[in-house]
């Protein structure tokens, strides 16, 4: 794709330096919520100078996402997701900072766990409970998980490990909207209103902020 046409989530601050970029193929993530692994690794972390370097890396499979060695340059990088390189030591996870993806250096210990946001939850017809995350997951789990919860999930086994509610006194990161990228404690929920969707009222640094509930990517557990 153009680079003056590349979606606002990729961290790409000089468009106009070369015409084309590369697109996400289809995965986990949507092209407007994520960045292709190429681009992140070359103009980003800039682990190589070319595309030729990037394929090269790749196909030595010394890239890990999420526990899992990548061979497509152009995969989806999208929120939460975690780079492990163990050659060279460096572990990534991906945040929002400023209404774009960003690396955020974590690590090794960490490396082997992922945040995931509840986006789907639904009866299967043996009766069990399917949650559905934001990175197209699905798990199985009990009736108190609801969407917009979040869960610790370990990507050596496959397994959560806890359970994170949305509730008020939880840490959050908003993650959409014109305070993306803030990190907060949400006050209060205010109900929806003739179809509107929920919105909370959130502690920042700077102050409070009323934002949408679906903005909000709960991160901790609740504190008084």
């Amino acid at each position: 794709m153009k680079r003056l046409a590349a979606p606002k989530a990729v961290p790409i601050h000089d468009k106009k330096a070369k015409k084309w970029m590369a697109r996400s193929v289809p995965g986990p993530h949507g092209t407007e919520g994520a960045i292709p692994l190429s681009v992140l690794m070359r103009d980003v972390l800039k682990l190589a100078d070319t595309l030729f370097e990037v394929k090269k890396i790749l196909n030595a499979r010394k890239v890990l996402i999420d526990g899992v060695a990548r061979t497509e340059p152009n995969y989806p990088i999208g929120l939460m997701d975690v780079i492990a390189i163990p050659e060279a030591k460096l572990y990534y996870t991906i945040t929002v900072v400023r209404g774009k993806l960003e690396p955020h250096k974590i690590e090794e210990k960490d490396a082997h766990h992922k945040l995931l946001r509840v986006v789907g939850k639904r009866t299967t017809p043996g009766g069990k409970i399917s949650l559905l995350f934001h990175d197209g997951r699905n798990s199985f789990a009990d009736s108190h998980v609801k969407v917009g919860d979040s869960v610790l999930f370990s990507l050596k086994d496959g397994k959560i490990e806890k359970l994170l509610k949305r509730g008020t006194k939880a840490k959050c990161l908003i993650v959409s909207g014109k305070h993306s990228g803030k990190e907060a404690q949400i006050e209060k929920f205010f109900e929806s209103k003739e179809g509107r969707p929920m919105e909370a009222l959130v502690k920042t640094k700077e102050g409070e902020v009323r934002t949408l509930a679906d903005y909000l990517f709960i991160t901790g557990e609740a504190h008084e």
